[in-house]
């Protein structure tokens, strides 16, 4: 995933629709508060959603990538 990559959600739960957002920025956080063993950073990216003014802030393995920006 990089930055201009045209994402969607992966969940469409609670009678949400699927619409598409793109990528500002993708980056590492790490999770300190995590108790099971192994890494705590998980991939993070910065979506702007074109159907409200505000950004979000998603784990990557939670987007799914439409169109990449390449």
């Amino acid at each position: 995933m990089q930055v201009g990559d045209l994402v969607l959600h992966g969940s469409t739960g609670r009678g949400t629709t699927r619409n598409p957002g793109i990528v500002l920025k993708v980056y590492d956080y790490r999770f300190d508060h995590l108790t099971e063993e192994g890494s705590k950073l998980r991939g993070m990216a910065t979506v702007q959603w074109f159907h409200i003014s505000t950004t979000m802030e998603h784990r990557q393995d939670r987007l799914e990538v439409l169109s990449e920006s390449r």
